[in-house]
């Protein structure tokens, strides 16, 4: 059996196809739609960039991910990164759209429910290339992903699924910190680390909000913001993060009954790359 780039995305597809391995849990129905998947090299530059720019002692690099968890070395020329974005459904969009204060109750078992889908995909693709006799990590199911605080950045991991997908030609920032993918904004991103060459997805951009149209006088991310965190200068992650804490949890008990993890989002729907890369693909 060759192990390529097609092989590992379909994959990802298939098991994504079943419900089993898809759902919101206590809804019915499937989280996520159809995956889309990039690859990268261990030994990209911008790795190396986000590791000085986050900081050297925090971030990993894929291949020291690898020396990690696997307990030798790694050369980066011979480590590829799988990346995939899991977009909500059309369904839970479209409830999204509705509202301006709180996120529907589909949106928000995604967020939990789904995110454990998303999780489970990584380390059952981990424990696949295993089984295939290559060395694999899914950092964010690892129990050495970590987060920490950050002055300049508010929050930071020593891995981030975003930036990830950016290197691997799956998209690029918008003004709200959301990744614009051809298939939107709208989703989950994951990855898997292995010690195993594969052709690099090609980045059909060079910048890091290319794909966002605020740069052409878009505001819609900024209106659908219910506390105004998103202004032409971008995210403020504090003020999303209170919105998050505070009345998002009580909207959410009295609305729906819901009293587990909180999330909001409404900035990722009702915009014009909620679905795809605006003027680029419809």
């Amino acid at each position: 059996m060759e192990l390529n780039n097609t092989y590992l995305e379909q994959w990802i597809k298939s098991h994504m196809s079943m419900l089993e391995n898809n759902n919101m849990k206590e809804l019915p129905g499937f989280s996520f739609d159809e995956p889309i998947v990039g690859f990268s090299r261990g030994d990209d530059q911008w790795y190396a960039f986000y590791k000085e720019h986050i900081g050297s002692d925090f971030y990993r690099l894929p291949s020291e991910w690898l020396e990690a968890v696997h307990g030798h070395p790694f050369d980066p020329a011979n480590v590829s990164i799988i990346s995939w974005f899991l977009p909500h459904t059309a369904d839970t969009k479209q409830k999204s759209r509705a509202v301006n204060d709180c996120p529907p109750l589909e949106w928000t078992m995604v967020r939990v429910h789904g995110e454990d889908c998303n999780r489970r995909l990584a380390k059952a693709l981990e424990q696949h290339l295993m089984e295939l006799g290559y060395e694999a990590v899914a950092p964010m199911c690892s129990d050495q992903f970590t987060w920490g605080d950050s002055q300049r950045f508010v929050k930071k991991s020593n891995w981030s699924e975003r930036h990830t997908a950016f290197i691997s030609g799956l998209g690029t920032f918008g003004l709200c910190d959301g990744l614009i993918s051809a298939k939107g904004k709208a989703g989950r991103y994951g990855s898997v680390i292995v010690n195993l060459p594969l052709e690099p997805t090609e980045r059909n951009y060079t910048a890091y909000n290319e794909y966002c149209m605020a740069k052409n006088g878009c505001t819609a991310c900024i209106k659908r913001c219910p506390v105004g965190a998103i202004t032409e200068k971008g995210h403020d992650k504090r003020k999303c993060m209170a919105y998050h804490d505070g009345l998002i949890k009580t909207i959410n008990h009295e609305r729906y009954g819901y009293d587990g993890y909180s999330v909001c989002g409404l900035c990722q729907t009702g915009v014009p790359c909620e679905s795809c890369i605006p003027g680029k693909n419809h």
